[in-house]
C-alpha cells in the first residue's frame, strides 16, 4: 500500500519513575510499577515476548536491584502485541530511574484520535508512581530531510485533529529544534512533577530505521535511544526540582535550629566564663548541636544530598545540551532554564547551610576548650578532696597506732567499722568523680560504679545496725538483723543512685 505523508505516525509514551520510589512501593506492598506493567498487558495485549529481548514478565524490584548502581542500564522486561493493533512495551533500568516505553504503531486508516483512544484504556497512570510522562507524536514525511519549521504548521494539522488537549498544547507551544542527526523536535511540558508533556518529532521516511533508532529504540541490554535519554534527563530535572522543593523547608528549619543552638551555646560560654561555674550545661548544649549534625535528617546528610543533586543536575544539563541543542535565536530552552535555576537554588542552600555549620563549628571549638579547662579544674579539686579525706583517715590511724590509743568501742563494732572504712577508702575516689561529674555529665554508670554503690550501702547498713543495737539495746546485733539491714541499705543505695543519674542526664 502506498504510504501517505501522515501514515507513518505513531504514539510513543515514555514514563520515568525514580528507582528508590519503585523499590519502596514494591517492598511496602504498593506494587505501582508492577500494576502499570500488568495494565499494559491486560489492556493493550503486550503479553508476548519480543524476540531476542528476554521475558515479558517484570521481575521483582528488590533493594538488591537498586544496589545495581546509580550508573549503567539493564532491560527488565519487553512485551508486544501483534495483529491489527500492534504495540510494544519495554521496561528498563537506567541509573537511578526505571523507564517504561510504550509504542502504539500506526496502521491503515488509523488516526491520532484512534491512538489516543487506545491509550485511554491504560491511562491514567498510578498517582503513586510520581512519574514524568511524555506523549511523543512520531511523524514521517517524504523526502530525505524534514521540512523547515515554517512548513510544519500544515503537517501538524493532523495532530490537532486528535482532539486531545495534550496534542493541542504540543502543536502550539515550544520552539522547533533540530537534533544533530537532522530531525525536528518540538517539546511542550507543563510544570510540576508527574505532569504530562507532549512532543512532536518529525523525520524523513527514507531514513525510518535510523529515525526510530534515534527516537525510541531500546536494545536488549537496556541501552536507550538518544531522544529517550533526552526525555529522561528532562524528567530527572523535574524530579530533582520536586525533591528539592519538598525538602527545602526542612533544611531551612534545620539550619534555623542549628543557628539558635549555636547562639544559646555562645551565651552559655559567656556565662560560664563570667561565673566560673561547671561545664554541665555547656556539655549538654554542645551535644544538642552534635545531634543536629548526624542521622538521616542531620545537616551532614542534607549537605551530601544537595551536593549529589547538584552534580546530577549539572551532568543532566550538559547531556541535554549535547543531545538536543536549542535552535539559534529560538530563546532559552525551558529545561535549561529549570536546570540553571535549580542549580542556583541548590548553591544558595549549600552556601547557607555551610555558613551556619561553620559558625556552629567555631562555637563548638570554643566550647571544647572551655569544657576541657573546667574539667581539668574539677579533676584537680576532686584529687585534692579525696587526698584530704584519705590523708585525714591515714593520719588518724597512724596516730592511734603510734600512741597506742584504743577506741572505746565494743568488740562487735570492730568488724563493721573496719569494713566500712576499707570500702570507703577504696571507693571514695571513684564516687567523688561521679558526684562532681568530673568525667562527664551524661556518663552512664559502669559495672564497677554499681558494685561500689552496692558495697557502700551494704557496709553502711551493717555498721548502722551494729551501732543501733549496741547503743539502744546494749547487745550485739543479730546476724539476721545485720544481714537484713545490709541488704536493705544496699538496694536503697542502688535506687537512689539510679534516680540521681536519671536526673543528671
Amino acid at each position: 500500500m502506498p504510504r501517505s505523508r501522515f501514515e507513518g505516525h505513531a504514539l510513543i509514551v515514555h514514563t520515568f519513575v525514580p528507582l528508590a520510589a519503585a523499590v519502596r512501593d514494591e517492598v511496602g506492598g504498593e506494587l505501582s510499577v508492577r500494576r502499570l506493567w500488568e495494565r499494559l498487558g491486560n489492556r493493550l495485549g503486550v503479553t508476548d515476548p519480543v524476540s531476542g529481548f528476554g521475558a515479558a514478565e517484570l521481575p521483582a524490584l528488590a533493594p538488591s536491584t537498586a544496589a545495581g548502581g546509580a550508573a549503567g542500564h539493564a532491560l527488565l522486561a519487553a512485551g508486544q502485541c501483534t495483529g491489527p493493533s500492534p504495540a510494544q512495551a519495554f521496561a528498563y533500568r537506567r541509573g537511578d530511574a526505571i523507564g517504561i516505553t510504550v509504542v502504539l504503531f500506526p496502521g491503515a486508516g488509523v488516526s491520532w484520535g484512534d491512538l489516543y483512544r487506545r491509550w485511554g484504556g491504560v491511562a491514567p497512570l498510578p498517582e503513586r508512581l510520581g512519574s514524568s510522562t511524555t506523549y511523543v507524536h512520531r511523524v514521517l514525511v517524504s523526502g530525505r530531510t524534514p521540512p523547515g519549521a515554517g512548513r510544519l504548521d500544515r503537517l501538524l494539522a493532523s495532530v490537532r485533529t486528535a482532539g486531545a488537549s495534550a496534542s493541542a498544547s504540543a502543536s502550539t507551544e515550544g520552539n522547533w529544534r533540530r537534533s544533530p542527526d537532522g530531525y525536528l523536535v518540538r517539546l511542550a511540558r507543563s510544570a510540576g512533577p508527574g505532569a504530562v508533556g507532549t512532543a512532536v518529532v518529525v523525520g524523513p521516511s527514507s531514513r525510518e530505521e535510523d529515525f526510530d533508532a534515534w527516537l525510541w529504540h531500546i536494545g536488549p541490554s537496556g541501552a536507550v535511544a538518544p531522544f529517550l535519554r533526552c526525555l529522561e534527563g528532562a524528567a530527572r530535572l523535574r524530579h530533582h526540582a520536586s525533591v528539592h522543593r519538598a525538602h527545602q523547608p526542612a533544611l531551612h528549619s534545620l539550619c534555623g535550629r542549628l543557628s539558635a543552638a549555636s547562639e544559646r551555646l555562645a551565651g552559655l560560654c559567656g556565662q560560664v566564663l563570667a561565673a566560673g561555674s561547671g561545664p554541665d550545661e555547656l556539655i549538654a548544649a554542645d551535644a544538642s548541636i552534635a545531634a543536629l549534625y548526624v542521622g538521616d535528617q542531620g545537616l551532614n546528610q542534607s549537605l551530601r544530598d544537595l551536593r549529589d543533586m547538584r552534580q546530577s543536575v549539572r551532568i543532566t544539563l550538559d547531556s541535554l545540551a549535547e543531545l538536543l541543542p536549542s535552535a539559534a535565536g529560538a530563546g532559552a530552552d525551558p529545561d535549561q532554564i529549570l536546570g540553571r535555576s535549580l542549580l542556583a537554588l541548590i548553591d544558595d542552600d549549600i552556601a547557607h547551610a555551610e555558613s551556619v555549620k561553620r559558625e556552629a563549628d567555631e562555637i563548638s571549638r570554643t566550647t571544647e576548650s572551655i569544657v576541657r579547662q573546667r574539667l581539668a579544674l574539677l579533676q584537680q579539686r576532686t584529687t585534692v578532696v579525696q587526698g584530704a579525706v584519705l590523708g585525714s583517715l591515714l593520719t588518724a590511724l597512724a596516730a592511734v597506732q603510734t600512741l597506742s590509743y584504743k577506741l572505746p568501742l565494743p568488740g562487735s563494732l570492730h568488724a563493721p567499722l573496719i569494713t566500712w572504712l576499707s570500702v570507703l577508702a577504696l571507693l571514695l575516689p571513684v564516687q567523688l568523680m561521679r558526684w562532681r561529674r568530673a568525667d562527664g555529665r551524661a556518663r552512664r554508670p559502669a559495672g564497677f560504679d554499681r558494685v561500689s554503690v552496692l558495697c557502700m550501702g551494704a557496709t553502711t547498713g551493717w555498721l548502722g545496725a551494729s551501732v543501733f543495737s549496741v547503743a539502744a539495746l546494749h547487745v550485739p546485733a543479730r546476724p539476721v538483723v545485720s544481714a537484713g539491714c545490709a541488704v536493705g541499705c544496699a538496694l536503697g543505695s542502688v535506687l537512689a543512685d539510679r534516680r540521681w543519674v536519671s536526673r543528671a542526664v
